[in-house]
């Protein structure tokens, strides 16, 4: 059996895996969203994602350590592992201190971070293709919601590891409101795109400038949110 499905979220993705082998369906390999099951006895299996270091790999100490532990590389797909045990080999849990957990989501912070700068590269080079071809709009909006989709994700992972340190009692102060540099730079990139009468030196001035504020802003929101 195969599904599609787009998770940015790895505790969603790991929680509907974990449902789908309590139904009796267990993981077997991942592609592009495409995730394959082979049917099993319910509850046989209990999966979890970590994340690499390396886009794509694993190191020999780390395969060694699944192996010893009793616990299944499925499928590692660019920086995400997908990890399987037999619940009759006992609890499965990854990170069971506060300090590695903390360090595992800043890991993922990160990743997301740049992953967000580069979409909204990409995004705003649609949007300017758009503008010279509507028929792209549909695309501009797959864009569009896939962007969002992982900024919101580099957002909600800072408030975890917010709520990890709170439990460690240290001071926090984390704000997730976007920096006022980038608001600006998307209110520009939107008179740019809507301003049919300006010079083209004008036009293209204000499309670099509004990308080079932009990505500032997406620098500077996430640093402001730095815990």
């Amino acid at each position: 059996m195969k599904k599609f499905r787009l998770y940015f979220d790895k505790d969603k993705e790991t929680a509907w895996l974990n449902d789908m082998a309590a139904q009796g369906y267990a993981l077997t390999s991942f592609f592009a969203g495409i995730y394959t099951f082979d049917t099993c006895a319910p509850n046989k299996y209990t999966y979890q994602v970590d994340f690499c270091d390396k886009f794509g790999n694993v190191s020999e100490d780390y395969r060694e350590f699944m192996k010893d532990n009793d616990i299944e590389i499925v499928q590692i797909w660019g920086f995400w592992i997908f990890l399987r045990k037999r619940n009759a080999d006992g609890p499965f849990e990854l990170y069971t201190d506060i300090d590695s957990s903390i360090e595992h989501y800043t890991k993922i912070r990160n990743m997301f971070k740049g992953a967000s700068i580069f979409m909204i590269f990409c995004f705003l080079i649609e949007c300017y293709a758009m503008s010279q071809a509507p028929s792209l709009f549909p695309l501009v909006l797959i864009l569009g919601a896939m962007t969002y989709s992982i900024i919101h994700t580099a957002f909600k992972t800072n408030r975890i590891i917010a709520d990890l340190k709170e439990q460690k009692g240290e001071p926090i102060n984390p704000s997730n409101r976007p920096a006022p540099i980038l608001i600006i730079g998307l209110l520009l990139n939107s008179v740019a795109l809507i301003s049919e009468s300006l010079p083209d030196i004008v036009e293209y001035t204000l499309r670099i400038t509004a990308i080079a504020l932009i990505v500032y802003g997406i620098v500077k929101t996430f640093s402001h949110n730095e815990l």
